[in-house]
């Protein structure tokens, strides 16, 4: 699974700046999902921060929730893993590319998609914290091969 750039200048597997303010099982965690291009189910983050001293899944469930809250992760619910962020600052609507064929993840940035649910969630009288949109389907490499 990939979780390739976006356009805005992250590439798979680039080194990137960990966040400031950060508690210290959340750099871990960050870390961990900084080093991989790839979504990381909470298990697979433990048996990488085992080395660390981290031996507790509720610790890394701790600091995903802390990580996602300051919008620096997101969760794939369909994948139910974690992936970085792409953007610089948090977002409400985030929306993904998921191919099904090799679990390829694409996060986008989709203004129109906003635009149009943050009106309608309010007309609602509904307080929106998060709108996540999992697209799946197949991406060019896949589709390529098939």
């Amino acid at each position: 699974m990939t979780h390739n750039d976006d356009g805005n200048g992250h590439a798979p597997g680039e080194q990137r700046n960990r966040p400031a303010g950060l508690a210290k099982n959340e750099k871990l965690v960050w870390d961990a999902l900084a080093a991989t291009s790839e979504p990381l189910k909470a298990y697979e983050i433990l048996d990488n921060l085992k080395e660390r001293g981290v031996r507790a899944p509720m610790t890394v469930y701790r600091a995903l929730d802390g990580l996602e809250n300051k919008g620096h992760i997101h969760k794939l619910d369909g994948l139910n893993a974690f992936v970085l962020c792409n953007h610089e600052g948090p977002h409400v609507v985030q929306t993904f590319l998921v191919c099904e064929g090799c679990s390829t993840v694409k996060e986008l940035e989709v203004v129109a998609v906003e635009a149009d649910i943050t009106p309608a969630v309010r007309a609602a009288d509904f307080d929106m914290h998060t709108a996540r949109l999992e697209i799946k389907g197949t991406c060019m490499s896949c589709g390529e091969a098939a």
